[in-house]
């Protein structure tokens, strides 16, 4: 059986960004009222699994540009989300074709029959789940975190070393930035460290305000 994640939990800090642009406190009451995008629990047993395969093959690199690879086709198709998601295709069916999209993307033999696998278990709708934690393991394996923000229009080049470098010290290591842009978010920043979302955009505090209004 896949080895079991466990995932600890850190009382939540407060940080402080000052960018150009924009200031944003982060408090604990903002961190306790996030919500967290984790993974399944089956998504992380996979992502375990293959984990410790590639480590002992010494593929780790290589399996993570896969799914990498992986997750920006299934962004991309909607054919391809649809196969990995839809129950009214037949899992032998999700197999072909799964494996031969990874097999056409030049994958690895590793990623492929990890895919494979997990279509043939009936998994397929946790393959970006197991990649996402698959990515959070390598991360951690390198000593390095991951964060991702969002913001309402593209971040400067200065703005996101300013951040790297807070979070680096926020969080005593290093830290690979991503970052999406999002206009619905109006302004501010929504901010994901690990499985944590921390939404501090205008929209959300208006969506509060309204749902607090409803329930009044």
């Amino acid at each position: 059986m896949p080895p079991q994640v466990t995932e600890e939990v850190h009382p939540a800090p407060t940080f402080l960004f000052v960018l150009s642009g924009f200031a944003l406190q982060l408090t604990d009451d903002e961190l306790a009222a996030s919500t967290a995008k984790t993974a399944s629990e089956a998504a992380r047993r996979y992502a375990g699994a293959l984990f410790d395969l590639a480590k002992g093959k010494g593929e780790l690199a290589t399996v993570s540009a896969d799914l990498s690879t992986l997750e920006t086709l299934a962004a991309g198709s909607p054919e391809l989300a649809n196969a990995m998601a839809s129950p009214a295709i037949s899992r032998d069916d999700k197999v072909k074709a799964l494996v031969a999209i990874a097999e056409k993307a030049g994958l690895s033999k590793t990623t492929i029959g990890f895919v494979g696998t997990m279509a043939q278990n009936g998994r397929a709708s946790d393959l970006l789940g197991a990649s996402a934690h698959f990515d959070t393991l390598y991360a951690a394996e390198r000593g390095v975190k991951r964060a991702v923000a969002r913001t309402a229009k593209d971040m400067t080049a200065d703005q996101r070393t300013k951040l790297e470098a807070v979070l680096a010290k926020a969080v005593g290591s290093d830290v690979e930035l991503e970052t999406e842009v999002d206009p619905t978010l109006v302004g501010g920043i929504q901010l994901r460290i690990g499985s944590t979302l921390i939404d501090a955009s205008v929209a959300t505090k208006i969506d509060r305000m309204n749902t607090a209004m409803k329930g009044a």
